[in-house]
């Protein structure tokens, strides 16, 4: 088999296990068809340890294994919020510390996140005389948000990569439009887990949540910042619930601060002011392997969001059987037309449209057991089998 170096600044560690869990996901699967070896530098300064969402980072062990991945865990000097340029030499730097250790005899290396990964990755490639390629993961990806030296190089070796897996269109037409990359560039949106993600009875679900047997129930599943869309739905709730047969509707929103910010006082003001704090409910943060009750407990899925790549929670809902509105962000649009009668796709911030949506799915039966089971050939082999 083929040996791959997988370097990718989002990844799963042992403080936060589910943090990008999606680009562990796909290696996984991927091991069946190659042998991979991954490189997660952790940011690192004298700052860090006095910065409560960054103290976590000084726990993770420089090497770890998981599921048989060999992970390693290098530290690269990163100042906060400033000086983004620098860590370019620190990053590659503290890559090169891993491959010094271990040794270079890899046949490709494969980036998932674009910076600082990018510069690492044409560096190895020109160095070792082997292909790299990067997988874009979300609009974010391209930095374009922050305007500085990120965006600049960022579209600079977009331009030199060898090639381009893309979770949807928009993003490929995006590094199409700053790099001229369509030629290189392959659209594969993620799997899902079907082992972790399948229907159960929904009335069984509830119980088990101590959930009430006549709510109607809107979920959502995110971190508690903006780009979710969160207070779209909150919004749409208040019209919700003025309709008849649907007054007894909830919101439950899984999830808690992000790494871009905390947007939880701006949400429970709003639902607040428009005396909804009975029907909304902030659950917190929620492991992996409990979100099967929710998405099963739930009568529609909401994916309200201003941005993604591929939304792992979408494609774990509609697994589960519960039906869907999602915003046409990233690869929901090919997601929601891969079968038939997964529920419906509407323009981001369109409070309207979403609470029509959602009121027609949350008065409407629908067959949950089959649509589960028309989703589960999507499996992350399924995924792990286009990008080999």
């Amino acid at each position: 088999m083929k040996n791959i170096l997988a370097i990718s600044y989002l990844f799963p560690n042992a403080e936060r296990p589910n943090h990008g869990i999606f680009v562990f996901n796909r290696l996984k699967a991927m091991s069946k068809y190659a042998n991979v070896t991954v490189i997660n530098p952790i940011p690192w300064s004298p700052v860090h340890g006095f910065i409560d969402k960054f103290k976590h980072l000084a726990n993770i062990p420089f090497k770890a294994e998981r599921d048989g991945i060999t992970i390693y865990h290098p530290r690269f000097f990163s100042i906060p919020g400033h000086f983004k340029g620098l860590e370019v030499v620190t990053y590659k730097q503290a890559v090169k510390n891993v491959i010094k250790q271990i040794g270079f005899e890899f046949d490709l290396v494969d980036l998932h996140w674009t910076f600082p990964d990018l510069p690492s990755g044409d560096y190895l490639s020109n160095y070792y005389k082997v292909p790299y390629r990067v997988t874009l993961r979300g609009m974010e990806a391209f930095h374009q948000q922050d305007g500085d030296v990120r965006e600049t190089l960022v579209a600079h070796y977009l331009s030199k990569v060898d090639s381009i897996i893309s979770l949807s269109e928009e993003m490929a037409d995006t590094a199409d439009k700053i790099a001229n990359t369509r030629s290189k560039t392959k659209v594969v949106r993620n799997g899902v887990d079907t082992d972790a993600f399948y229907h159960i009875d929904q009335a069984e679900c509830r119980e088990k949540l101590d959930l009430p047997p006549d709510q109607k129930i809107i979920l959502g599943v995110g971190a508690l910042i903006h780009r979710k869309g969160f207070d779209v739905v909150i919004k749409a709730l208040k019209k919700i619930i003025l309709q008849l047969g649907l007054n007894n509707t909830h919101f439950y929103i899984l999830g808690s601060e992000g790494a871009e910010g905390d947007y939880r006082k701006e949400l429970k003001a709003l639902v607040t002011s428009l005396g909804l704090k009975d029907h909304v409910h902030f659950v917190g943060a929620v492991p992996n392997n409990e979100l099967i009750t929710w998405y099963n407990a739930a009568d529609v899925f909401c994916l309200s969001s201003r941005g993604e790549g591929s939304p792992n929670v979408l494609t774990e809902a509609l697994a589960s059987g519960c039906p869907a509105v999602a915003t046409n962000v990233g690869s929901v649009p090919e997601i929601m037309t891969s079968e038939p009668n997964l529920g419906t796709v509407v323009k981001v911030d369109d409070i309207d449209a979403i609470t029509k949506d959602l009121s027609d799915l949350l008065l409407t039966e629908t067959d949950r057991a089959t649509q589960a089971a028309n989703l589960n050939k999507y499996t992350w082999d399924w995924c792990a089998k286009q990008v080999v």
